[in-house]
Formats: C-alpha cells, structure tokens, sequence
C-alpha cells in the first residue's frame, strides 16, 4: 500500500501546484493582461493530470477500503487551490497510522493504544 501512498502524494503535489498556477497566474494574465496561453496550457495539463490523480486516489481508497466522506474529500481537493496540500498531508498522516498499527498487528504485537479507563466511561 505504500507505492499508492507515494503515488497519490506526488499526483496530490502536481495536481495542486498546477491548480494554484492557474488560478493565480494563468487567469490574471487572461484577463489582467490579455495573455491568454498561460491559461489555456495549464488548464489543460491539470485537466489530464487531475485524471490521473483520480486514478492514484481510487486505487489508494480500493486498498485502504476508505469510506465515502473522504473519497469527497479527496475528489474535491482537486478544485479548491490549496486544499490538495491540506488534504494530501491529513490522508498521508492518517495512512502512516494505519499502516503502523497493521504493522504492530501482523508481527504479533499489541497497537499502542492507551487501555487506561478513561473518566466519565
């Protein structure tokens, strides 16, 4: 799980830069400046990009097994500039976990979770 964990962050990274250079650079010069070619090759690189990184989250979500919300999450991400970073580093830290509490689990070893009663339970 850890190669789709890799490829969705870099997919993430690229889909997310491209994203912001597009709406802060490409679309002011469209319509600040008349240059209209930095607009037009972004958008269609993140369009074919955002494919793909579809393609790295689904094949992520089908071996992590996510549950609906986050696919959204992940899907939306890839519209709202800044939201890929902010989401990539919640799945990457969430995944990290996951994948150490599995880890402690197939060798036999108990997760580190706190057994202490907590008040009010």
């Amino acid at each position: 799980m850890s190669g789709a964990l890799a490829r969705y962050r870099i997919m993430a990274f690229v889909v997310g830069t491209g994203l912001c250079i597009l709406v802060f650079v490409g679309v002011p010069l469209q319509y600040g400046a008349g240059v209209t070619w930095v607009a037009e090759v972004v958008g269609i690189l993140h369009g074919y990009l955002y494919i793909v990184y579809l393609i790295a989250a689904a094949d992520l979500a089908r071996r992590a097994r996510w549950r609906l919300t986050r696919i959204l999450l992940v899907v939306a991400a890839g519209f709202v500039p800044f939201l890929a970073f902010i989401v990539e580093h919640h799945v990457y830290q969430q995944m990290r976990r996951e994948m150490e509490g599995a880890g402690q689990v197939a060798e036999g070893r108990q997760p580190d979770v706190d057994t202490e009663p907590r008040p009010g339970r």
